[in-house]
Protein backbone atom coordinates (compact mmCIF):
# COMPACT_ATOMS: atom_id res chain seq x y z
CA UNK A 1 0.00 0.00 0.00
CA UNK A 2 2.67 2.12 1.06
CA UNK A 3 4.50 1.64 -2.53
CA UNK A 4 0.98 2.38 -4.11
CA UNK A 5 0.73 5.74 -2.58
CA UNK A 6 4.58 6.47 -3.50
CA UNK A 7 4.03 5.89 -6.95
CA UNK A 8 0.79 7.94 -7.32
CA UNK A 9 2.76 11.17 -4.98
CA UNK A 10 6.03 10.45 -8.06
CA UNK A 11 2.81 10.29 -10.54
CA UNK A 12 1.51 14.00 -9.71
CA UNK A 13 4.41 15.58 -8.96
CA UNK A 14 5.26 14.66 -12.60
CA UNK A 15 1.50 15.64 -13.81
CA UNK A 16 2.01 19.23 -11.77
CA UNK A 17 5.28 20.13 -14.45
CA UNK A 18 3.28 19.08 -17.43
CA UNK A 19 1.72 22.89 -18.16
CA UNK A 20 -1.32 22.37 -19.86
CA UNK A 21 -4.49 19.98 -19.82
CA UNK A 22 -3.91 18.38 -22.92
CA UNK A 23 -0.49 17.57 -22.63
CA UNK A 24 -1.51 16.11 -19.15
CA UNK A 25 -4.48 14.05 -21.04
CA UNK A 26 -1.74 12.64 -23.60
CA UNK A 27 0.57 11.47 -20.83
CA UNK A 28 -2.17 9.74 -18.68
CA UNK A 29 -3.29 8.37 -21.78
CA UNK A 30 0.11 7.41 -22.81
CA UNK A 31 1.39 5.40 -19.56
CA UNK A 32 -1.96 4.40 -18.52
CA UNK A 33 -4.35 3.31 -21.27
CA UNK A 34 -4.35 -0.80 -20.39
CA UNK A 35 -5.91 0.22 -17.44
CA UNK A 36 -8.38 2.56 -18.30
CA UNK A 37 -9.42 1.06 -20.72
CA UNK A 38 -9.85 -2.17 -18.10
CA UNK A 39 -11.62 0.27 -15.85
CA UNK A 40 -14.38 1.25 -18.08
CA UNK A 41 -14.89 -2.49 -19.71
CA UNK A 42 -15.17 -3.56 -15.83
CA UNK A 43 -17.48 -0.66 -15.04
CA UNK A 44 -19.36 -1.48 -18.19
CA UNK A 45 -20.22 -4.68 -17.16
CA UNK A 46 -20.68 -4.38 -13.68
CA UNK A 47 -23.22 -1.69 -14.92
CA UNK A 48 -25.23 -3.93 -16.91
CA UNK A 49 -25.19 -6.60 -14.64
CA UNK A 50 -27.03 -4.52 -12.08
CA UNK A 51 -29.13 -3.19 -15.30
CA UNK A 52 -30.69 -6.70 -16.05
CA UNK A 53 -30.56 -8.09 -12.53
CA UNK A 54 -32.88 -4.66 -11.37
CA UNK A 55 -35.05 -5.01 -14.73
CA UNK A 56 -35.19 -8.86 -15.58
CA UNK A 57 -38.42 -9.76 -15.85
CA UNK A 58 -38.73 -13.37 -14.03
CA UNK A 59 -42.50 -14.13 -14.91
CA UNK A 60 -44.93 -14.17 -17.68
CA UNK A 61 -48.48 -12.70 -18.06
CA UNK A 62 -48.31 -14.55 -21.37
CA UNK A 63 -46.31 -16.49 -23.03
CA UNK A 64 -47.27 -17.84 -27.05
CA UNK A 65 -45.23 -19.40 -30.16
CA UNK A 66 -45.94 -18.29 -33.53
CA UNK A 67 -44.17 -21.20 -35.25
CA UNK A 68 -43.03 -21.79 -39.05
CA UNK A 69 -43.75 -17.78 -39.76
CA UNK A 70 -42.23 -15.23 -41.20
CA UNK A 71 -45.06 -12.70 -40.27
CA UNK A 72 -44.39 -9.17 -38.12
CA UNK A 73 -46.34 -10.68 -34.99
CA UNK A 74 -43.02 -11.03 -32.59
CA UNK A 75 -42.35 -8.95 -29.05
CA UNK A 76 -43.04 -5.25 -29.90
CA UNK A 77 -45.09 -5.95 -33.45
CA UNK A 78 -48.20 -4.46 -34.00
CA UNK A 79 -50.53 -7.44 -32.90
CA UNK A 80 -48.40 -7.23 -29.55
CA UNK A 81 -49.71 -3.97 -28.67
CA UNK A 82 -52.60 -4.45 -29.67
CA UNK A 83 -53.24 -7.07 -27.04
CA UNK A 84 -51.19 -5.55 -24.76
CA UNK A 85 -53.52 -2.66 -24.81
CA UNK A 86 -56.53 -4.83 -25.10
CA UNK A 87 -55.49 -6.81 -21.79
CA UNK A 88 -53.77 -4.17 -19.95
CA UNK A 89 -50.92 -6.32 -18.87
CA UNK A 90 -48.31 -3.96 -17.15
CA UNK A 91 -45.12 -5.38 -19.18
CA UNK A 92 -42.88 -3.45 -16.53
CA UNK A 93 -43.89 -6.07 -14.18
CA UNK A 94 -44.47 -9.38 -16.05
CA UNK A 95 -43.34 -10.32 -19.74
CA UNK A 96 -45.54 -10.52 -22.74
CA UNK A 97 -43.89 -13.30 -24.81
CA UNK A 98 -44.68 -13.22 -28.57
CA UNK A 99 -42.05 -15.49 -30.03
CA UNK A 100 -42.04 -16.24 -34.00
CA UNK A 101 -38.68 -17.47 -33.80
CA UNK A 102 -39.82 -20.87 -33.70
CA UNK A 103 -38.96 -23.41 -36.91
CA UNK A 104 -40.59 -27.14 -37.06
CA UNK A 105 -43.30 -29.41 -38.22
CA UNK A 106 -44.24 -32.58 -36.87
CA UNK A 107 -46.82 -33.05 -39.54
CA UNK A 108 -43.67 -33.58 -41.91
CA UNK A 109 -40.62 -33.79 -40.12
CA UNK A 110 -39.12 -35.99 -37.48
CA UNK A 111 -38.75 -33.21 -35.32
CA UNK A 112 -36.51 -34.83 -32.77
CA UNK A 113 -33.34 -33.28 -32.78
CA UNK A 114 -34.69 -29.54 -34.58
CA UNK A 115 -33.37 -27.13 -32.16
CA UNK A 116 -36.27 -25.49 -32.23
CA UNK A 117 -38.83 -28.14 -31.28
CA UNK A 118 -36.23 -28.93 -28.55
CA UNK A 119 -37.05 -25.25 -27.15
CA UNK A 120 -40.13 -25.54 -27.39
CA UNK A 121 -40.48 -29.17 -25.56
CA UNK A 122 -38.61 -27.60 -22.63
CA UNK A 123 -41.35 -24.43 -22.57
CA UNK A 124 -43.78 -27.04 -22.64
CA UNK A 125 -42.15 -29.19 -19.40
CA UNK A 126 -41.50 -26.18 -17.87
CA UNK A 127 -44.56 -24.68 -17.99
CA UNK A 128 -43.44 -21.48 -19.57
CA UNK A 129 -45.42 -22.04 -23.01
CA UNK A 130 -49.12 -21.09 -22.77
CA UNK A 131 -49.95 -21.28 -26.47
CA UNK A 132 -48.88 -21.96 -30.04
CA UNK A 133 -50.23 -21.61 -33.31
CA UNK A 134 -49.79 -23.56 -36.38
CA UNK A 135 -51.17 -24.90 -39.48
CA UNK A 136 -53.74 -27.50 -38.66
CA UNK A 137 -52.42 -30.31 -40.18
CA UNK A 138 -49.10 -29.57 -37.96
CA UNK A 139 -51.05 -28.83 -34.54
CA UNK A 140 -53.04 -32.62 -35.36
CA UNK A 141 -49.64 -34.07 -35.18
CA UNK A 142 -48.02 -32.22 -32.43
CA UNK A 143 -50.88 -33.05 -30.33
CA UNK A 144 -50.60 -36.53 -30.68
CA UNK A 145 -47.26 -36.28 -28.79
CA UNK A 146 -48.94 -35.36 -25.79
CA UNK A 147 -47.39 -31.64 -25.94
CA UNK A 148 -50.51 -30.20 -26.01
CA UNK A 149 -53.40 -29.83 -23.07
CA UNK A 150 -56.80 -31.78 -23.18
CA UNK A 151 -59.10 -29.11 -24.09
CA UNK A 152 -61.47 -31.59 -21.77
CA UNK A 153 -59.67 -30.42 -18.79
CA UNK A 154 -61.77 -28.79 -16.12
CA UNK A 155 -59.36 -25.77 -16.61
CA UNK A 156 -60.10 -25.36 -19.98
CA UNK A 157 -64.08 -24.93 -19.38
CA UNK A 158 -64.73 -21.28 -19.82
CA UNK A 159 -62.55 -21.16 -23.24
CA UNK A 160 -64.69 -24.74 -24.15
CA UNK A 161 -68.06 -22.83 -23.55
CA UNK A 162 -66.99 -19.99 -26.05
CA UNK A 163 -64.93 -22.10 -29.03
CA UNK A 164 -66.27 -25.30 -28.22
CA UNK A 165 -67.82 -25.10 -31.44
CA UNK A 166 -63.71 -24.71 -33.23
CA UNK A 167 -62.06 -27.69 -31.93
CA UNK A 168 -59.56 -29.45 -33.43
CA UNK A 169 -59.03 -33.31 -32.84
CA UNK A 170 -55.67 -35.97 -32.45
CA UNK A 171 -55.55 -39.44 -31.74
CA UNK A 172 -52.82 -39.45 -28.97
CA UNK A 173 -49.75 -41.92 -29.81
CA UNK A 174 -49.95 -42.79 -26.23
CA UNK A 175 -53.54 -44.65 -24.87
CA UNK A 176 -52.33 -43.89 -21.43
CA UNK A 177 -53.02 -40.46 -22.36
CA UNK A 178 -56.11 -40.99 -24.45
CA UNK A 179 -57.35 -43.84 -26.59
CA UNK A 180 -59.85 -41.78 -28.57
CA UNK A 181 -59.71 -38.65 -30.17
CA UNK A 182 -59.25 -35.53 -27.83
CA UNK A 183 -59.76 -32.14 -28.71
CA UNK A 184 -56.25 -30.56 -28.47
CA UNK A 185 -56.78 -27.03 -31.06
CA UNK A 186 -59.17 -24.57 -31.85
CA UNK A 187 -59.50 -23.64 -35.45
CA UNK A 188 -58.47 -19.90 -35.60
CA UNK A 189 -58.55 -19.49 -39.26
CA UNK A 190 -61.12 -16.76 -39.55
CA UNK A 191 -59.27 -14.57 -36.96
CA UNK A 192 -56.70 -11.20 -37.77
CA UNK A 193 -53.84 -14.05 -37.34
CA UNK A 194 -55.04 -14.93 -41.06
CA UNK A 195 -57.25 -12.01 -42.44
CA UNK A 196 -54.66 -9.38 -41.17
CA UNK A 197 -51.41 -10.59 -40.64
CA UNK A 198 -51.64 -13.85 -43.23
CA UNK A 199 -49.24 -15.59 -40.87
CA UNK A 200 -49.90 -19.42 -43.00
CA UNK A 201 -51.19 -19.78 -46.09
CA UNK A 202 -53.98 -22.26 -45.58
CA UNK A 203 -55.11 -22.54 -42.17
CA UNK A 204 -54.45 -21.81 -38.71
CA UNK A 205 -54.84 -23.38 -35.38
CA UNK A 206 -54.33 -22.44 -31.54
CA UNK A 207 -53.22 -24.97 -29.26
CA UNK A 208 -52.30 -24.94 -25.25
CA UNK A 209 -49.60 -26.39 -23.47
CA UNK A 210 -49.87 -29.33 -21.89
CA UNK A 211 -48.31 -27.58 -18.70
CA UNK A 212 -49.90 -24.11 -19.23
CA UNK A 213 -49.89 -21.53 -16.53
CA UNK A 214 -52.07 -18.44 -17.85
CA UNK A 215 -55.42 -20.00 -19.30
CA UNK A 216 -57.52 -16.99 -18.58
CA UNK A 217 -54.65 -15.06 -20.62
CA UNK A 218 -54.68 -17.41 -24.00
CA UNK A 219 -58.59 -16.98 -23.53
CA UNK A 220 -57.73 -13.54 -23.71
CA UNK A 221 -55.80 -13.82 -26.79
CA UNK A 222 -58.27 -15.77 -28.58
CA UNK A 223 -61.75 -13.21 -27.34
CA UNK A 224 -58.80 -10.02 -28.97
CA UNK A 225 -57.85 -11.82 -32.29
CA UNK A 226 -61.74 -12.24 -32.88
CA UNK A 227 -62.99 -9.23 -31.85
CA UNK A 228 -60.98 -7.90 -33.79
CA UNK A 229 -61.82 -9.62 -37.05
CA UNK A 230 -65.38 -8.15 -36.98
Amino acid sequence: MNKLKAHFAKEKQKLDRIPTFRAKAEYIWQYYYLWIIGIVATVSVLGFVIYRYNTALKENWFFITFTNTYAEVGNGSELWDGYVDYTGFDTTVKNVEFNNLSYFDCATDNASGNEYYEVFVAHVEAGTLDAVTMEEESLVALGASGRLIDLNDERCASIMEKYGDRLIYCEPYDEEYSDGLVPVGIDISDSILMTKYHIYPDSCALGIGAYAQHLDAVEEFLDYIFEEAE
